[in-house]
């Protein structure tokens, strides 16, 4: 599942009646010497990154305007397992569907991605490098940036060229999670130091799950 496109979003906008500002027009070749040029490019470049920020902003606030969806019964036997016997119960559960050996929530704290919930498949306790995680060093933060993100064999993935962790943390599926008052919280995401696949019926699980978890968040002594 892809992330929503920008022409996507402003045809979403437009159908809704939310109002869609005009694109930036490219500034004119002729009869401009080279540091007028230059600048003329920088401005129409800045204009252009805040036009992209109004589509985003305009479609979130669309998105948040939707009445909610009603749960899958997958998500609500989620619902139903964190109430009963708390996050890591339900989290356990979210990782007993897939391959990978972690499952997990990360809370964005200023340039620190903090754990908050790890499961491990094979029941060790959590490694030190996984309490807290920089996030520019971190595969949450383009979840964060775009939405989501999906890599099942991170060392062939050439988005990931020169990262740190290209092919050592090798799988990694992740999902934006908010918190009860709409605000990014963190991400959600499985995780595993070997190559593994995570098909759309999860994929689609895990972004149901995203948008169930934040009171449960709550029980565990945050901020959600």
């Amino acid at each position: 599942m892809k992330n929503p496109s920008r022409f996507h979003k402003e045809r979403a906008l437009r159908k809704a009646g939310y109002p869609v500002p005009p694109f930036p027009v490219a500034p004119a070749d002729e009869g401009v010497d080279a540091v007028a040029r230059l600048q003329a490019d920088r401005g129409f470049l800045d204009a252009c990154a805040a036009w992209e920020d109004a589509i985003d902003t305009r479609y979130l606030a669309l998105i948040r305007s939707l009445p909610p969806i009603e749960p899958s019964p997958d998500v609500r036997d989620f619902i139903q397992r964190c109430e009963q016997y708390g996050l890591t119960a339900g989290l356990t559960g979210l990782n007993g569907r897939v391959p990978h050996r972690y499952t997990a929530v990360y809370q964005l704290d200023h340039e620190t991605l903090r754990n908050i919930e790890l499961v491990d498949k094979v029941g060790e306790a959590r490694p030190d490098y996984l309490a807290a995680v920089p996030l520019g060093t971190s595969f949450c933060q383009f979840v964060l940036r775009d939405g989501a993100f999906l890599t099942s064999d991170s060392g062939h993935d050439h988005r990931l060229d020169g990262h740190p962790y290209q092919g050592v943390m090798v799988s990694y599926h992740g999902v934006p999670v908010l918190d009860t008052e709409g605000e990014l919280y963190g991400s959600l995401c499985h995780f595993d130091v070997s190559e593994q696949p995570l098909s759309a019926a999860e994929f689609e699980h895990l972004q149901g799950v995203a948008s169930a978890i934040a009171p449960y968040l709550k029980s565990q002594g945050t901020r959600a």
